[in-house]
């Protein structure tokens, strides 16, 4: 057999070789970026989105045009009969955090996320305070201070670009 009908018999074997079935399985793939079963973090999009917080949740299924099913873990419906299931676009999702080893103790200014009403709030530690573990943390988007313990709390991370970064050292109250 001459090689160019080697070639053509294995593209044979390995699929169609329809280069319009290989592109829109191209872009299904891309546009698919969480699969079925992911746990990953959603952001609620009510108010003015200044500062969002950030809630647990599961891939239900993708529905298409990057959105997709989820269900929130903390979250529950007004009836309480189970967890509240939303459609969500891709730019309100992100995988959760890397685990990154919770200091011992927080210090003063450490940006961290609070454990507030089910969902991670962003927010400035502005005391360590004597009585073991607890921290009074500022947040940034409506410039509360409110009282945490140690284990609500974890080091704040930024999602950009697909990446997980530490934010810029400074204070931003």
């Amino acid at each position: 057999m001459m090689e160019s009908e080697t070639d053509n018999a294995e593209a044979s074997k390995a699929g169609t070789g329809n280069i319009l079935e290989e592109s829109d399985q191209k872009t299904k793939e891309k546009e698919e970026e969480f699969s079925e079963g992911a746990h990953v973090e959603v952001t609620n999009i009510d108010g003015d989105g200044s500062n969002p917080a950030w809630f647990a949740a599961t891939i239900v299924k993708p529905v298409g045009n990057n959105r997709y099913l989820i269900r929130f873990e903390t979250l529950r419906t007004e009836d309480d009969t189970g967890f509240l299931e939303k459609e969500m676009d891709s730019l309100h999702i992100r995988p959760p955090p890397p685990h990154i080893p919770v200091p011992h103790q927080f210090k003063m200014f450490d940006n961290v996320d609070a454990l507030y009403k089910g969902g991670w709030w962003k927010g400035i530690i502005t005391r360590v305070l004597p009585r073991g573990s607890r921290y009074k943390v500022h947040f940034d988007n409506n410039g509360k201070v409110m009282e945490f313990k140690h284990s609500d709390l974890r080091l704040h991370l930024d999602w950009i670009d697909r990446k997980w970064t530490k934010p810029s050292p400074g204070v931003h109250l």
